[in-house]
């Protein structure tokens, strides 16, 4: 199954990445770069993903293009920001 997970560089979404790329699943992620020594990074998550676009998920004609290009048949949608004070700036 294509399956397209927003924030797939965040601790729940690399997770998930992993989970269902070992599941035999195809995975695509959409989500911002990650920070520091993450664990996306440690676990070079990145090597079990088919397609992964770094953009914000705000920006919308690059969000619908990444869908169609990827065809995703189910979107884990986990993009988010995280710290309360950020989020509301």
């Amino acid at each position: 199954m294509r399956i397209l997970v927003t924030g797939h560089t965040g601790f729940k979404g690399s997770w998930l990445s992993l989970i269902l790329n070992e599941l035999g699943h195809e995975v695509s992620g959409l989500s911002l770069s990650p920070e520091g020594e993450s664990h996306f990074e440690l676990s070079r998550i990145s090597d079990c993903i088919q397609s992964d676009l770094r953009a914000d998920i705000r920006s919308y004609s690059l969000v619908e293009d990444f869908i169609k290009e990827t065809d995703p048949e189910f979107i884990f949608h986990l993009a988010a920001q995280p710290l309360v004070k950020a989020s509301y700036r």
